[in-house]
């Protein structure tokens, strides 16, 4: 079967329920103002809408970048030595890249399938070094806001996320996290459980769940905690009943 043939066969089979569900909610968007003030007005000379991108728009956004520093240096890279110029230049480029098939005309709801800026040149052209770094931090912030990747939680949203892995018997929820998300998570739970164990120590309960060591440590932090307490004075004041 030739590659004409086989995607005959894939188109002739109907997509899953969960696929059609997938595609059918767009993609979510926000309103960013344009980092470029009007001297008149001292406003944002427009808005633009950003969403994030799709896998084969950041493959292909990555792609032209290569392309266009290759064609700057006019050199190709070699493999033995960095290539200072090709870092600096492709990570810019990427950016560019980026922010144009990222932004959209905010004009265009509900699909924005104009871009907002005419080309990749006429941002390279037009836009500021810092007004391009303002968008790209702008286009950081939809991505991580707007995607399915949580990056912060409050103390709150942590215990709902421990409650919901505990009840649904199942990391599932723990994959959507960042990993600072994730790292952030594990000190909520080491400082909770922590402040548990001194708790129960300090009422007296018994400690029989976890090892000697943890008693031991426990302990010492009840030691400490008295001895930044210091002892007990008595006011120097008289009392009611005095006098």
């Amino acid at each position: 079967m030739n590659v004409v043939q086989k995607k005959k066969v894939e188109e002739a089979i109907p997509p899953s329920a969960v696929w059609v569900a997938l595609t059918a909610v767009p993609r979510p968007t926000r309103t960013i103002p344009i980092p470029r003030l009007d001297p008149e007005t001292g406003e944002s000379v427009g808005e633009i809408v950003m969403w994030p991108l799709k896998q084969e728009e950041l493959m292909a956004a990555n792609a032209e970048a290569d392309r266009w520093a290759k064609q700057i240096l006019r050199d190709p890279q070699k493999r033995e030595e960095a290539n200072l110029g090709y870092q600096s230049i492709f990570s810019n480029e990427v950016s560019i890249q980026i922010l144009f098939r990222a932004c959209r005309d905010a004009t265009g709801a509900p699909d924005f399938k104009r871009p907002a800026f005419p080309s990749p040149a006429h941002i390279r052209a037009e836009f500021t070094t810092d007004e391009t770094g303002v968008l790209f931090n702008n286009y950081c912030t939809v991505q991580s806001e707007l995607g399915p990747i949580i990056a912060y939680l409050e103390d709150g949203e942590y215990e709902a996320l421990v409650l919901r892995l505990v009840e649904g018997g199942s990391a599932f929820p723990f994959d959507s996290l960042s990993w600072e998300a994730q790292r952030a998570l594990v000190r909520f739970l080491v400082s909770r459980l922590t402040s548990c164990w001194t708790a129960m120590f300090s009422a007296g309960l018994p400690l029989d769940v976890v090892s000697p060591l943890v008693v031991e440590w426990c302990a010492r932090q009840a030691e400490k905690a008295q001895g930044e307490a210091g002892p007990f004075e008595p006011s120097a004041e008289p009392s009611p009943t005095e006098g």
